[in-house]
């Protein structure tokens, strides 16, 4: 009885090993973070909205990286044609999350130097429409891991 205690048990074990995948100890989380924001641009209008983008989204970034708080910015836009949820990514990798805290003199400092690069009006008549050709399907922040 003894014998089959002992060989039920190792062949348990060896069947469904444990798995103690440890973060630090078997991989790395970044330290930067990656903000994701995805967008479901309708048909026919990615143009306009990369147009649009290159001059509000694309200058804030890079008031933003001048001043630190983010070290790249892209922009994904896919090639499929059977997108059922979201075709454009805006993508800022950031050095760290503590850059994302709210933070009254970091903010009234970037829009200091963004609104030098596009004024409040101008950039109201660029958004206006935005709502009739996208929708924000979602964001979410990502850590790139490293394995040991």
């Amino acid at each position: 009885m003894k014998k089959m205690l002992v060989a039920a048990t190792a062949a348990l074990t060896m069947s469904c090993p444990v798995l103690a995948f440890e973060v630090f100890k078997d991989y790395m989380p970044s330290k930067e973070v990656w903000n994701v924001t995805f967008v479901r641009v309708n048909p026919n209008r990615i143009d306009d909205y990369l147009e649009g983008l290159k001059q509000t989204w694309w200058t804030g970034c890079e008031v933003q990286k001048k001043q630190g708080t983010v070290l790249e910015c892209s922009i994904f836009v896919s090639t499929g044609t059977a997108n059922r949820d979201f075709n454009v990514m805006l993508v800022t990798k950031s050095p760290n999350a503590a850059v994302t805290d709210p933070d009254e003199a970091r903010y009234n400092a970037f829009m200091t130097e963004q609104r030098k690069l596009l004024d409040e009006a101008k950039e109201k008549q660029l958004v206006t429409g935005y709502e009739e050709m996208r929708t924000f399907f979602g964001e979410q922040d990502f850590r790139r891991i490293t394995f040991k």
